[in-house]
């Protein structure tokens, strides 16, 4: 966990700053009005289907392709990566068939405010988006693959391609005042993103070929163990989708693309440290699993949450002491006014602890798939999504919008503890522990540093621009919480200094 994962963290970096200029190309172009709410609708459920299997074949594929090459060889191990493939694309094929025929009953459900020709127009773009829906299956399987062959880049280089064809479809829609060319660019975007992953997995030796195999035994046990993944992640996506079709219901359609930039911000963490760190060390984990070294995975895994948590912690205090002027920032301009950056951050704030439990459970869950068990997620998630909808219902009446935001918060944080439990009990070895010192004195830090971070940010904006004000309070916050993570010495930062250091002997 040292110079590549830094690598990889800077290459993703990199795509969501692709991915917040895209944000803000949007805000200022089409604002957080009715377009964009149809937009992100439409776009809800290609997203559904990506985060349901798509997501949940990663987790899967790497700890099956592992079976099949240690039973059957290299060659065995490509082959069901061929028939997988296959068998994705046909049932991808009767999924798109279905909804393109419910498209427009779908798109009311997902928010209940659209009527008219606002609804025709989302189901519209519904059918348009779920052509996308071959590439994401495709590309899902052949980034595990890549993965577990050691090349992170091409993964991570996705991103920016699909953002720069929705950048431009974005201006071209504010230009030409034609809402088609949004939706078909992001359809663009979202194929030609994997326009690489061909090339690149043929250099590692796959070589795909047509075919339905429905009887490939690791095709099958694939499945048995992708099924309890979907229902979890299916469960995860049922929670959005009533976030959202409660916000359209009660606060007006207009309400999605509030909740859709706060969690944006939320993105770009998540997408920075969590599913980095996750992505690297689940190969490994997975490996360490089927060798039935216990001891070894389970301290991975603890490294891997201390790793992510020494990132993660200070970006989220830091992103709820700076939530304002950060929305003003990145969206604050042209169609989106302040009162919607004042509602975006006080959502984002909400929302902020989120991305910690989040993170938690993401990494711990790797050790259950790794070690073939995809059934205990799943019913800790389902439970997770149940605490969702009925606080959903409760704090949504007492405290507005925000309280779908706390409630998000507040299961995620219930879930994470408990999956923590029971992986303990299950599969936990009492010479791996974890650092609770450690874990308190950063959050500790991550507190000084944010309110440091902020008193700086209410003296600079006196006397600097917003983007000066905002850089420098980051920097200053940056550069505490730096000093303060050498002083009480964590392990697994001194290896990433350790490891650089190494480096320069070497050279």
């Amino acid at each position: 966990m040292g110079q590549t994962t830094i690598l990889i963290m800077i290459l993703t970096l990199i795509s969501k700053i692709f991915g917040f200029a895209r944000e803000a190309v949007m805000a200022a172009f089409i604002g957080a009005g009715d377009l964009k709410s149809i937009y992100t609708t439409a776009t809800t459920i290609p997203t559904v289907i990506f985060s349901i299997v798509a997501s949940g074949i990663l987790s899967v594929y790497i700890p099956t392709f592992n079976k099949a090459k240690n039973e059957g060889g290299e060659e065995e191990a490509n082959k069901f990566t061929n028939d997988l493939v296959n068998v994705l694309m046909f049932y991808g094929l009767i999924s798109f068939l279905i909804i393109i025929v419910l498209a427009k009953p779908v798109s009311k459900i997902l928010s209940p405010d659209l009527s008219g020709e606002w609804l025709d127009m989302a189901a519209n773009f519904t059918i348009i988006m779920m052509f996308s829906t071959f590439a994401y299956l495709y590309g899902g399987v052949i980034r595990g693959y890549l993965n577990i062959n050691n090349n992170f880049v091409d993964p991570v280089l996705i991103a920016i391609i699909m953002n720069v064809f929705i950048i431009a479809a974005t201006v071209l829609t504010g230009i030409f005042g034609n809402p088609y060319i949004l939706i078909v660019g992001a359809l663009l975007g979202n194929v030609l993103q994997f326009a690489r992953f061909p090339f690149a997995a043929k250099k590692l030796g796959f070589k795909y070929k047509l075919g339905l195999n429905f009887k490939n035994k690791y095709v099958k046990y694939f499945m048995v163990l992708l099924l309890p993944i979907i229902l979890s992640n299916a469960a995860s996506q049922v929670s959005l989708i009533v976030d959202n079709s409660m916000a359209s219901a009660i606060f007006g359609k207009v309400s999605i693309s509030k909740l859709f930039y706060a969690k944006t911000m939320l993105g770009f963490i998540t997408g920075v440290v969590t599913t980095t760190i996750a992505t690297m060390s689940f190969p490994e984990i997975a490996r360490l699993a089927q060798k039935g070294q216990m001891l070894e995975m389970n301290n991975k895994i603890k490294s891997a949450i201390i790793f992510t948590l020494i990132l993660i912690l200070p970006a989220t205090f830091g992103m709820i002491s700076l939530s304002n002027p950060i929305i003003k920032l990145v969206f604050e301009r042209n169609a989106f006014t302040s009162e919607d950056t004042k509602i975006v951050a006080s959502l984002l704030v909400s929302y902020a602890p989120f991305v910690i439990f989040a993170a938690i459970t993401e990494i711990v869950s790797k050790g259950f798939y790794s070690l073939g068990d995809s059934k205990t997620p799943v019913i800790i998630i389902l439970l997770q999504q149940l605490i969702n909808i009925f606080l959903n219902v409760v704090l949504s009446k007492l405290i507005g919008l925000n309280g779908l935001a706390l409630s998000t918060t507040i299961s995620t944080a219930i879930g994470s503890i408990i999956i923590i439990y029971i992986f303990e009990r299950k599969y936990g070895n009492n010479d791996s522990k974890y650092n609770i010192g450690s874990i308190i004195k950063l959050i500790i830090i991550s507190i000084i540093m944010s309110v440091i971070a902020r008193l700086a940010y209410n003296v600079s904006i006196k006397v600097l621009p917003l983007i000066l004000s905002v850089g420098l309070s980051v920097l200053l916050g940056g550069l505490v919480y730096f000093i303060g993570i050498i002083i009480i010495k964590v392990p697994e930062f001194e290896e990433i200094i350790n490891s650089f250091k190494n480096r320069k002997l070497k050279k």
